[in-house]
C-alpha cells in the first residue's frame, strides 16, 4: 500500500489516498472509510514529474492520481512496462528519431506562425479531449450541478445541433456559477455557459449563443485561436499538460473576424433548420453591442472574447422569415429547469 493524492475532477482541490495494487486494478481509501475502485483497463499514465509518477482515468477527465516513485514497481506490474520514449521511437533509435522529430518540429513551428487555419483540423482531438477536461475539472465547485438543469442545457444544445452531444466525442457542455456574462467554446469540444447568460436571457436568445459556439466547436476554432494567441510553444506545453497556466487565456480566447463570421453564418443556418426565431438572438447582440465601446456591465468578459457590432446583429435579424413557424427553443418546465441550474439544496444544519 502507498500514500497518494487524488485530484477527482469535481472538488478541485487533492485529497489524501492510501492505493492498494492488486492483479486487475486499484482500490483508494481513506481513513473516513471511502473507498473505491479502478480497474487497470480504465487508467492511464501521464508523464511523470521528477518526483511523483501520474495517472489518470479514462472514463473521467480531469480525474488523477499523483504517487510517489516507490509505486513505479508496483504500477509496472498492473500496467505493464511503460516505453521509455514511445513505441516508434524505441523501434526505430533515438538519435534518428531526434531528427525526424527536429525536422517535424521545424515544420510545425514554421507553419504555426502562418497557418494556424491549415494546422488546426490536424491536431489530434484526443489532445484537446485532455486539455478541456481538465480545465472543466479544474472549475471544481463553480460547476453547476442541478440535475435536471444539466438536462435542459443538454436539451438546448441537441435542439440546435441533433446529435451533437451524443457518442464519446460528442460536445460536453456545462454551466459556471460565475457572476460574468460569457459563454465559451473551449479545447476537444467543451463549451462553458456562465450562470448570466442564462439567468439573463430569453432561451430562444442563448440558443443562438449556444449554437454560435458549437460552430466554433465543429470548425476547430478553439485550437487555431490558441495557435494565433498562444504560439506554437505554448499550445506544445498545453497538450502537454501545463494547462493551469494557460486555463484563463484559454477560456477567454477571442477569434478572428472570419471566424466570427463564420460561427454567425453556422449558428443561423442552425436556428433555421431547428426553426428558432433568430430575433432574441439579433436583440441580445444588438443589446451588447451597444455596450462594447463602454466595457461595462456583466457582458465585458462576453464582448472581449467575442467582439460584437451592430452589423452581426443585423445579420441574425435579417435571416428572420416572416412565413417561418418557428417554436420555442425549450418547453416551458425545460426553461425553468434551466434558469435553476445552479441552484442547491440547502445542506441541513
Amino acid at each position: 500500500m502507498v500514500e497518494g493524492r487524488l485530484y477527482d475532477g469535481v472538488t478541485g482541490h487533492p485529497h489524501p489516498v492510501a492505493v492498494t495494487f492488486d492483479a486487475t486494478g486499484i482500490r483508494l481509501s481513506q481513513s473516513s472509510g471511502w473507498s473505491d475502485e479502478v480497474e487497470a483497463a480504465q487508467l492511464r499514465r501521464y508523464d511523470p514529474a521528477p518526483d511523483l509518477l501520474r495517472l489518470g482515468r479514462k472514463d473521467q477527465p480531469g480525474w488523477r492520481l499523483l504517487l510517489p516513485l516507490d509505486a513505479a514497481s508496483e504500477l509496472q506490474a498492473l500496467l505493464g512496462k511503460e516505453e521509455r520514449y514511445g513505441r516508434w521511437i524505441d523501434r526505430v533509435g533515438l538519435i534518428p528519431a531526434l531528427i525526424v522529430g527536429g525536422a517535424i518540429t521545424a515544420a510545425v513551428v514554421a507553419l504555426g506562425y502562418v497557418a494556424p487555419h491549415w494546422i488546426a483540423p490536424h491536431v489530434p482531438m484526443r489532445w484537446e479531449r485532455d486539455v478541456g477536461g481538465a480545465i472543466v475539472g479544474d472549475f471544481g465547485d463553480l460547476r453547476c450541478r442541478n440535475a435536471d438543469g444539466q438536462k435542459a442545457l443538454e436539451a438546448l444544445v441537441e435542439r440546435v445541433a441533433p446529435g451533437a452531444t451524443q457518442g464519446p466525442d460528442g460536445i460536453k457542455v456545462a454551466a459556471l456559477d460565475v457572476p460574468v456574462f460569457n459563454a465559451a467554446a473551449l479545447p476537444g469540444g467543451y463549451i462553458v455557459v456562465f450562470k448570466p447568460a442564462i439567468t439573463e436571457t430569453d432561451p430562444d436568445a442563448l440558443a443562438g449563443v449556444v449554437a454560435h459556439e458549437v460552430a466554433h466547436v465543429r470548425r476547430r476554432h478553439v485550437t487555431e485561436a490558441l495557435l494565433r494567441e498562444l504560439g506554437i510553444g505554448a499550445l506544445i506545453r498545453t497538450f502537454a499538460g501545463n494547462v493551469g497556466g494557460n486555463a484563463e487565456q484559454i477560456v477567454a480566447l477571442s477569434y478572428t473576424r472570419d471566424n466570427e463570421a463564420q460561427a454567425d453564418s453556422d449558428a443561423i443556418a442552425m436556428l433555421r433548420q431547428a426553426h428558432i426565431s433568430p430575433k432574441p438572438t439579433a436583440a441580445l447582440f444588438s443589446k451588447l453591442s451597444r455596450e462594447q465601446g463602454e466595457g461595462r456591465g456583466y457582458s465585458a468578459a462576453f464582448l472581449q472574447s467575442h467582439p460584437l457590432s451592430e452589423a452581426r446583429a443585423q445579420r441574425f435579424s435579417a435571416s428572420f422569415d416572416p412565413r417561418a413557424h418557428y417554436q420555442p427553443a425549450l418547453s416551458r418546465d425545460q426553461a425553468d429547469a434551466l434558469f435553476d441550474i445552479c441552484w442547491k439544496r440547502p445542506q441541513p444544519n
